[in-house]
């Protein structure tokens, strides 16, 4: 009996120990105790990337369908026109999206017609692989408690998620895919990620 008991506690002693690690393993990224970077994170993270792009690679701005999901982004966060149901979505208080460069300025034209519904401002002073940079940014304290979006390009999402020390994100966004969303909220310091579909346009996933 007194043998079961000493293992019983041993147990309870190693689960709260890996508990605790797991969560400052979260809040290592930054460099904080986990209760800082509790206090300091935003509500809610939105990460999404730009909508459909040409076929060439090159030209710089989306394709028509692109700028279809584009017009649609807004519905995400606002009721329908005429419409008493409520959006899916809470909505943002701070956009962000990865600078225009020479062959894409299709994360800004994303998030545009939001912007404009919300009449906010697009930060957009920071380069594609400045994941870090923003990561930093976004979770400096400025924007605590507030829902914040990042449109950016899905080869660096994955890092992106991973300079907010999310370890679950996978690790490539699918180059055929353009309707996801991955919200990532904060429980004790330690990020918790999610992926939701958009359910915006015809063929979109529901899942």
């Amino acid at each position: 009996m007194h043998a079961s008991r000493r293992n019983l506690a041993l147990l309870l002693c190693v689960t709260a120990v890996a508990f605790a690690a797991d969560i400052s393993r979260g809040a290592a990224a930054f460099g904080q105790a986990p209760g800082d970077v509790q206090a300091k994170a935003p509500a809610i993270l939105f990460i999404i990337r730009h909508a459909e792009k040409p076929m060439d690679d090159k030209a710089p701005d989306l394709a028509p369908q692109g700028f279809k999901r584009a017009s649609a982004i807004p519905y995400l966060f606002l009721p329908l026109p005429g419409s008493s149901v409520p959006p899916r979505l809470p909505k943002p208080d701070v956009l962000f999206a990865s600078e225009a460069a020479k062959h894409s300025n299709r994360p800004i034209e994303t998030i545009t017609p939001l912007a404009q519904a919300l009449h906010l401002r697009i930060n957009h002073d920071y380069e594609d692989r400045e994941t870090a940079k923003i990561a930093d940014a976004v979770m400096s304290g400025k924007y605590a408690g507030k829902v914040v979006l990042i449109c950016w390009h899905h080869g660096e999402i994955p890092q992106l998620a991973k300079a907010f020390g999310v370890e679950n994100a996978p690790k490539i966004w699918d180059d055929t895919v353009f309707d996801k969303i991955w919200k990532i909220t904060w429980v004790d310091g330690k990020p918790q990620m999610t992926i939701l579909p958009q359910m915006l346009l015809k063929g979109d996933s529901t899942q």
